[in-house]
This record gives C-alpha cells, structure tokens and sequence, in this order.
C-alpha cells in the first residue's frame, strides 16, 4: 500500500534535507555579518539546544502541525524539528514524554485541518496544486483497506495528511477519524520518539563535532539526486 506513496515521500525527503540546510546556511550568515566569524560547530548547536530548552515543545508542535497540513506538509521540516526535540530530549533540553505529546498533538490538529478539509469539498483545490491522484489513491486505500490504512499510512505524516483529506472526502464519521488517526499517530510518533532517543547521544556527538561536514553531505546528496532525477527524465 505505501508503494503508491514513494512519490510524497521523495519529495518530502528532498524538501526536509535541503531545507533546514537553508535555513542554517541564512543563520550562519547573520553570525558572520554581525560577529565577521564563522561559528564553530558547537557554537550552533548550543543555539539550536538554547532554543530548545526555551521553546522545544512550542517548536515540536508547530512543526509537526504544519507538516500535517495537506496544503503545506511538502514544503514543511517538521519531522526535523520532531527528531530535534527527541535528540535534544537526551541530553535534557525537553522530556521526551512530552515531546512526544507535542508532536502527537501537533499532528493530530493538522490532520482535523485536512479532514475538514476534505468533509467540505476543497478537492478541487488539492487538484490544482498536482495532489488530486494522492487524494484519489488515498480514497481507493480507505475503501479497500479500511483500519489498514491508518496503522500503516501515519507512518509518516505527509501521507497520513492526504488519507485525512480523504476521510473527509468520502464523509468517514469523524469520532470514528479522530480515534483512528489519534491512536495511529500516537504509535508511531512514540515509535520514531523512542528509536531518535535511543541514539540521540550519537546524533549530539556527530551535530556537535562535525556539523559542517554534515551539510557539504547533504547538499552534495542532494545535488547528485537532483541531477540524476532530471538525467532519468
């Protein structure tokens, strides 16, 4: 079933690498014109916890929120700013517990958003953007598949956003939605919560001694996908 999905998902993996590489490149920017130094590793990431520890569970929230929304989740990090919250939940910044009610929540709100979405026929809308043959498979899999859907596609939440919109689509009863989507989401941001956590301490390590040696990878990863993606064409 989620074989029909690669599509969304190499999109989103496109968008959460080089994204977040973006946004660090503009930071690294300000530090330069305001201090003319380039900030070392640790320096960043000392930002990044300070921020964490003062607002992680906002972050985790609004990330997981947006990347939830039908209309925004490709273009949106939130699984980033998840994974943070857990890595940083290691070494303190949040509780993990609660981070991971965040990132529940978070989802959960955005997917309602999709579902009403949905209910009240903005499928028209979905298909100018490109996303209408995701609505539909997404209607085809609740149909077929019922429960089965929402255990395996709230895997991730680019895809449990387009199963939202169709549950709302098809008119799905939505206490019926809510306990579904709620109970799916839960499991498997524990899940993604648990196993970040588990190796947050080398994630810190790596972040914190080679960050820079991290972002030539991922823009050279990119770069290549990108190029082979439009050889294949």
């Amino acid at each position: 079933m989620l074989s029909k999905f690669t599509k969304i998902l190499r999109l989103d993996l496109s968008t959460e690498l080089i994204v977040p590489i973006v946004l660090i490149s503009l930071y690294v920017g300000f530090l330069i014109a305001l201090r003319g130094t380039i900030p070392t590793s640790a320096e960043l990431i000392a930002h990044l916890s300070s921020l964490y520890e003062r607002f992680g569970y906002e972050v985790i929230f609004i990330g997981a929120a947006l990347e939830a929304l039908v209309l925004v989740n490709l273009f949106v990090p939130g699984t980033v700013a998840v994974a943070f919250g857990a890595i940083f939940a290691r070494s303190g910044e949040v509780n993990l517990t609660l981070a991971v009610l965040a990132g529940t929540s978070g989802a959960i709100f955005g997917f309602i958003i999709d579902f009403l979405l949905g209910y009240f026929g903005f499928g028209k809308l979905i298909k100018r953007l490109g996303y209408g043959s995701f609505i539909e498979k997404a209607k085809n899999q609740l149909e077929k598949y019922g429960v089965k859907t929402f255990m395996l596609g709230f895997i991730h939440p680019n895809i449990g956003s387009f199963i939202s919109f169709a549950a709302g689509a098809i008119k799905l009863n939505f206490l019926w939605f809510l306990i579904l989507a709620g109970l799916s989401t839960l499991a498997w941001v524990s899940f993604w919560g648990i196993l970040v956590f588990a190796i947050g301490e080398v994630f810190l390590i790596i972040l914190t001694k080679y960050i820079w040696i991290l972002i030539f990878l991922v823009l050279s990863v990119w770069i290549l996908s990108t190029i082979y993606g439009k050889t294949k064409k």
